[in-house]
């Protein structure tokens, strides 16, 4: 009895394996060097602010060290969008970087840090897409 519990089981969970997709598979961190150093210019040097994400997603730490991969990632973005915002944009973008610093300002761990981190990242990347160079083009 207890052997074909076991077999009915492996059976469903092989039946279950076959039929769900494939896992996404990270993307491995395209700087060669592991220091936090080498990633941040990787960032810095990307050639969008989306690519600048990617790289921050691909390279992060899942710690606090998020946090500087996060500001390469503004000074790669800001420029293109920031100085064509009109005074209230400027204070929506700033009100919404204010915002991901509270989400989880009260918990604490370095998860945390780097979820501030991917927040204030991925806000510069959505205003990059909606007020830069590459939104006019379209």
């Amino acid at each position: 009895m207890l052997s074909r519990t076991a077999l009915a089981v492996s059976a469903t969970l092989m039946l279950a394996m076959s039929v769900l997709p494939a896992p996404l598979q990270a993307k491995d961190c395209p700087v060669e060097e592991f220091g936090l150093e080498a990633r941040e210019d990787a960032i810095r040097k990307a050639s969008t602010c989306r690519q600048a994400l990617e790289i921050m997603d691909a390279c992060a730490y899942g710690a606090s060290g998020d946090t500087g991969l996060s500001s390469a990632v503004r000074e790669r973005c800001e420029p293109e969008f920031l100085p064509k915002l009109s005074k209230a944009q400027k204070r929506a973008y700033d009100s919404e970087q204010r915002r991901c610093d509270r989400k989880y300002a009260r918990q604490s761990g370095t998860m945390y840090r780097s979820f501030t981190a991917f927040c204030q990242a991925q806000s510069a990347v959505a205003h990059a897409g909606k007020f830069g160079a590459t939104a006019k083009a379209r």
